[in-house]
């Protein structure tokens, strides 16, 4: 049962939020402000401090660990030793914890107890020297390490190089966030981190989101294993808040739902019963505050998209007059039908957006993201008797 090969996903490490790319889509500023950042640390061996702050989902983790790789391979060409150790705070949310974590980088033998803060860093110190590396030190989630007032752990890591006397060492430190938390350190602390070293990311919009989609199916999906519909719709929904995890994690789950199908390829449908699975709107609830007509004309639109991303007004006007004469209603005209649909947009139902038609003019799109349009399906015509 486990070893049945797959017919869509060719590397599923791709899809692993562990994965980190060659090369990142739309981070290339950010990896370029590190880069001037950290510049003499790899020609001179100083030491640096930059502070990466931006919404869940926009590549901060991603882009931090790529510059420490792409950083370490330099220097490794030149003969220089560069280490690079990552802490996620969350997971080591104390001093102890952070120091034991960089300790073991060196000795991962280090007793877990029997040592104080003050003793394990002197220890870490130690090791560096003897190492005759450079080290840069990458503080995850560090807002939840400061919270618990271990601010003197990050003066100390950020001014280590002020002990460390030798020439060919040095300490750099790199923290993330996803708010902005220099203010909550103390003077002393917050002079190591300069304004001009403050990297921001904002949040991905859809092109960006489209264009990291595109990419991660190459790397983890067979050739022609994703339909151009799917992917666009993956965009379209990780749009809406930006979060380029929340577009790879659909990727994921719309791939698994593609290999349990005949079809062998990612489709729409594919996709909208991933979203359904994790950030579903819909629910019986709401499709019951729906009166009868809105009701056909949600109805409409769920018919009418079938496996594709979206349909055009006209289409769904055509499907809204067969449901009405299937449900013995009385069809209402075309521009009732359109503010039917506008009422539904409202209420998070349906997305419009403007698309070109065959003949080179323009036409209103409709898509529904969040759930799967035979279930919903399913639900209306329930609720419709």
């Amino acid at each position: 049962m486990f070893e049945r090969s797959s017919v869509i996903i060719r590397d599923r490490a791709k899809l692993s939020f562990d994965y980190v790319p060659e090369k990142l889509v739309g981070r290339e500023s950010q990896m370029d402000s590190l880069a001037m950042l950290f510049a003499p640390v790899v020609s001179d061996g100083l030491s640096e401090t930059a502070f990466i702050t931006g919404p869940v989902g926009t590549g901060k983790t991603a882009t931090a660990k790529r510059f420490c790789m792409d950083m370490a391979d330099h220097c490794a060409g030149k003969g220089i030793r560069m280490d690079y150790v990552f802490v996620n705070c969350r997971q080591k949310s104390t001093e102890a914890g952070v120091l034991l974590q960089l300790l073991r980088h060196y000795d991962p033998g280090f007793p877990d107890r029997g040592f104080s803060p003050a003793e394990m860093y002197r220890s870490l110190l130690g090791l560096i020297r003897k190492s005759a590396s450079r080290l840069v030190i990458v503080l995850d989630e560090a807002d939840v390490l400061i919270r618990k007032g271990s601010g003197d752990l990050v003066y100390q890591l950020s001014r280590s190089n002020e002990e460390m006397g030798a020439v060919r060492t040095s300490v750099s430190l790199i923290m993330i966030s996803q708010e902005y938390i220099l203010d909550r350190l103390d003077d002393a602390s917050r002079s190591s981190f300069k304004r001009a070293n403050v990297i921001r990311f904002p949040r991905y919009d859809r092109d960006g989101l489209l264009a990291i989609v595109r990419a991660r199916a190459e790397e983890a999906i067979v050739h022609e294993g994703a339909d151009d519909d799917a992917l666009s719709l993956i965009a379209d929904i990780a749009s809406e808040i930006g979060d380029a995890r929340l577009a790879v994690e659909l990727l994921d789950k719309s791939a698994r739902i593609a290999e349990s199908k005949a079809l062998g390829v990612i489709t729409a449908e594919d996709v909208r019963e991933s979203n359904d699975m994790s950030v579903s709107e819909f629910t019986k609830a709401k499709l019951e505050s729906l009166d009868r007509n809105r009701l056909l004309a949600m109805l409409a639109v769920s018919r009418s998209i079938k496996t594709r991303s979206s349909v055009t007004l006209a289409a769904a006007e055509k499907t809204y007059h067969i449901a009405c004469e299937e449900f013995e209603t009385p069809a209402r005209k075309h521009t009732q039908f359109w503010t039917y649909i506008c009422d539904l947009e409202k209420l998070g139902f349906v997305v419009t957006t403007m698309v070109s038609d065959e003949s080179g003019g323009r036409t209103k799109a409709i898509s529904i993201r969040d759930i799967p349009t035979k279930t919903l399906s399913s639900m209306i015509e329930e609720l419709l008797g």
